[in-house]
């Protein structure tokens, strides 16, 4: 099994602030928050787009995450601000609403959809392993629809889903419950030293520390280094030798 990250991995790291943005998300909660008191839900919208700016202002620098408040704590915060119940259905609904989806001309990394081609023509699955802030895992499929590459991915952990930020082990942990595969038979592929190499050693996986839209890294522990995902398909192929 191959436990794939995603920002700066299968995709850009940074992730372009857009004016229609917050259209999109003013639109999207208001349809999740159909039913409650226009003014509250007015107050809600404004109140998290006002709270979320400067993550996504962050992230449009860098998808790595620097969580200093959860998304499901803003979310209960801005909530509660406008006399609105925080119920667990309702935070699960507008944190999916505050998530940006792709459109049609989101372009991955180069080598992406080759990589997750040879994965599944090696008989591996690809299981994506990543650190996020609004996405679950019904998001990440909703994205990966839009790229055309949903069917060659087996299941989707992220942080969310995990409750733990990597690298902590428990989005690794989760995936490999699923998919009942030992840790010998798994490998990380990832761009960061911290969050997906090491975890992915000192859980028993193998690793490959690819980085297609980063620095070369000065050294790493990891089984090869690719610096690209055509590079990282045959690092892959070689490990599986």
């Amino acid at each position: 099994m191959a436990l794939i990250d995603v920002g700066g991995t299968l995709w850009p790291n940074s992730w372009p602030v857009r004016q229609t943005d917050g259209d999109g998300r003013r639109r999207r909660v208001a349809a999740a928050m159909h039913g409650h008191d226009r003014a509250c839900v007015d107050a809600l919208i404004e109140d998290l787009l006002e709270r979320s700016r400067p993550g996504d202002e962050a992230r449009s620098i860098t998808t790595e995450q620097r969580v200093t408040v959860s998304a499901e704590e803003l979310i209960r915060r801005s909530l509660e601000r406008a006399g609105l119940p925080p119920s667990e259905t309702t935070i699960a609904r507008i944190r999916r609403a505050m998530a940006i989806p792709l459109d049609d001309r989101f372009q991955p990394l180069p080598g992406a959809a080759e990589l997750l081609l040879s994965i599944r023509d090696m008989g591996m699955r690809s299981v994506i392993a990543s650190n996020t802030y609004w996405r679950d895992a019904e998001s990440y499929w909703d994205d990966f629809r839009v790229l055309g590459v949903a069917d060659l991915i087996a299941d989707i952990v992220t942080s969310v889903d995990a409750g733990h930020l990597k690298p902590h082990p428990a989005v690794f942990a989760m995936a490999m419950t699923r998919a009942g595969v030992p840790a010998e038979r798994c490998v990380v592929i990832g761009n960061k030293e911290q969050n997906d190499v090491a975890p992915a050693l000192a859980l028993g996986m193998h690793a490959i520390l690819v980085h297609p839209d980063d620095p070369p890294p000065t050294s790493s522990r990891a089984d090869a280094v690719a610096a690209d995902l055509f590079e990282c398909a045959r690092a892959l192929r070689a490990l599986r030798a």
